[in-house]
């Protein structure tokens, strides 16, 4: 992601990587947005039995005011220093720890958090491939 936003311009961050897509902009405050919630969703699991965590309108947050004023860079800062917080929560992490859930109200299930991690690995990956697709097609 570091490497994608020196390559690219301002003007490139309006891109989308299909027509009615998110932005670059939005993708990249998106993943900031996502990867805070699933920290925190990690945090509850660890400290409550089972606990209902928050969904959210996806579609909504990528759509609030800051989104197209607040650098993109800002949320690239918040992913390095959350990524570095989760990884030091992650080795810290026993073989039960790995086993614990959190009740997701949207998919009314439960995650266990190896489950979890998996999904966020991939959806990291998933929208860094949009970015790439957006900015690759000028």
């Amino acid at each position: 992601l570091a490497y994608l936003l020196e390559e690219s311009s301002e003007g490139l961050l309006e891109e989308t990587y299909r027509p009615g897509g998110w932005t670059v902009r939005q993708l990249i405050h998106q993943l900031a947005d996502s990867h805070m919630n699933s920290f925190l969703r990690f945090k509850q699991a660890l400290c409550e039995d089972n606990p209902t965590i928050m969904a959210y309108n996806e579609n909504a947050w990528v759509a609030t005011p800051e989104i197209m004023v607040t650098p993109v860079h800002t949320s690239a800062l918040i992913l390095t220093a959350l990524h570095a917080r989760w990884v030091n929560l992650l080795e810290g992490m026993t073989d039960a720890d790995w086993k614990k859930t959190f009740y997701h109200p949207e998919h009314k299930t439960s995650f266990q958090l190896w489950f979890a991690l998996a999904m966020y690995a991939w959806h990291g990956k998933h929208h860094l491939a949009h970015i790439e697709l957006a900015l690759n097609k000028v």
